[in-house]
């Protein structure tokens, strides 16, 4: 009983605790932005209210948006697959490798929920094609 009690206290002490790589200032960009709708303009962003807390601020537009990428480190902001990734097959397998593929995404900050590829294959590395990234919600 005693360590069923110090199993539950280490582990609500602990927090929760996630497998996924931590994000990084590109997946949160935390990166300051134009603080007003006139310098918003100077990097063609998007004023307006944006996130769940419907905060108003500026979102600037990435130079390298629609762009075809493989992960995050290929673009300026995120890569972002649809929901049924294209892929592209280097190993036809079975099980077939390769690279899911998406495209880069438009404004400088994420938010919603999408299939990020932000780990998979970024070593250069192919993987599994066998199941596309798991959705990611960013706020």
């Amino acid at each position: 009983m005693k360590r069923a009690l110090l199993a539950l206290a280490f582990l609500l002490a602990s927090g929760c605790r996630s497998t996924q790589p931590q994000p990084t200032t590109k997946d949160t960009a935390v990166a300051a932005r134009p603080a007003t709708p006139e310098v918003c303009k100077a990097c063609n962003g998007h004023w307006g209210r944006h996130g769940l807390a419907n905060v108003e601020g500026c979102l600037c537009r990435t130079k390298d948006a629609g762009k075809v990428c493989r992960t995050a480190k290929d673009c300026e902001s995120q890569c972002v697959a649809k929901d049924e990734p294209d892929t592209e097959i280097v190993e036809k397998g079975p099980p077939a490798k390769g690279f899911f593929l998406g495209r880069c995404h438009e404004f400088a900050t994420y938010f919603g929920c999408g299939r990020l590829l932000r780990d998979r294959g970024a070593t250069g590395s192919p993987v599994l094609l066998d199941e596309p990234p798991a959705k990611i919600c960013v706020d």
